[in-house]
């Protein structure tokens, strides 16, 4: 399985080395779902490093090897939220937020204790999933919302990562 997904990143990065565009990590940020917390921007897809010194020392931290890439998949526990990173060669990068709980909030203003009516508000119709699933994409990126009795009670960005997904 790995020399298969090592196989798939190796062609998709000599393409990507063959479209005539120069293109660098993060390039399709700004398009990005972005979350911030305490005036730190943070991107997912980006390296973990700089990031995770600006926030300071976690309440938690846990890491396991990863079943998709080569490393250690890690993640640290804020106050309100986790972050989760994946290896990738010797750099360790956003791969996702999970929100814990109603302290912080999206950009627009959603937390857990919004109402699907705000999600929709905020975000618009243009969503995946099901009658209480909201996934919304955005370049390499997707941010799901789970609502229960029309209350949103998960909120999650997640990179969008070929064998992380």
């Amino acid at each position: 399985m790995k020399k298969l997904i090592t196989g798939i990143l190796i062609v998709v990065l000599l393409l990507a080395g063959c479209s005539g565009e120069e293109q660098t990590q993060g390039t399709s940020q700004e398009q990005d779902y972005v979350f911030e917390y305490n005036g730190i921007t943070i991107n997912l897809n980006s390296n973990a490093e700089p990031i995770i010194k600006e926030l300071g020392e976690p309440m938690e931290y846990f890491e396991a090897e990863s079943c998709a890439f080569q490393g250690l998949d890690k993640t640290y526990y804020y106050n309100g939220f986790e972050l989760t990173t994946y290896p990738n060669g010797d750099d360790d990068y956003i791969s996702s937020i999970y929100f814990r709980d109603d302290s912080v909030s999206t950009p627009e203003g959603i937390y857990i204790g919004s109402s699907a009516e705000d999600v929709l508000e905020a975000y618009g119709n243009e969503y995946t999933g099901g009658e209480n699933t909201y996934i919304y994409t955005k370049a390499d990126t997707s941010l799901t919302f789970i609502v229960e009795n029309g209350e949103v009670v998960s909120i999650t960005y997640q990179a969008l990562v070929e064998g992380l997904n």
